[in-house]
């Protein structure tokens, strides 16, 4: 495979999640934004294996070791928008290094297995989580 080859195969992962390995259990995990022409990488939303956040990150080609497709991860803040057109301000809050949805205080919990939690307030959240996947998968 040429190196042209390579960086057109590299470029398809443009705007997705990758997660880049610099050593055996060191990695990044965020969306590729750029390439350069000696595959150097630009990241954005990134985290660590130890889930440090940086907004953008830049890794030099001789940096790491291998990249891999990661799967696109559940949209949670999206949905806490979503969510959050039904209750008054203030009452829907995402926690963004819990990758959790707490409503009404901790009385609703949303993650992306489902809603916990009772009562016509978490009946409702359950139906927009459902009509919320439905939605991803039409996609």
């Amino acid at each position: 495979m040429s190196i042209r080859q390579y960086n057109t195969e590299l470029g398809t992962l443009i705007d997705k999640i990758v997660k880049v390995y610099v050593d055996k259990d060191k990695f990044f995990v965020g969306q590729l934004k750029g390439i350069s022409e000696d595959s150097n990488l630009i990241l954005i939303n990134v985290k660590n294996e130890k889930s440090k956040s940086f907004p953008k990150l830049f890794i030099r080609s001789n940096f790491y070791k291998f990249v891999s497709l990661e799967e696109e991860p559940f949209p949670m803040q999206a949905l806490a928008d979503r969510i959050a057109t039904i209750f008054t301000k203030g009452h829907v809050d995402y926690i963004e290094d819990q990758n959790i949805i707490s409503i009404l205080s901790g009385k609703i919990i949303v993650d992306e297995n489902g809603v916990r939690g009772e009562g016509p307030s978490a009946d409702r959240v359950r139906k927009i989580y459902e009509q919320f996947k439905m939605d991803l998968e039409t996609d």
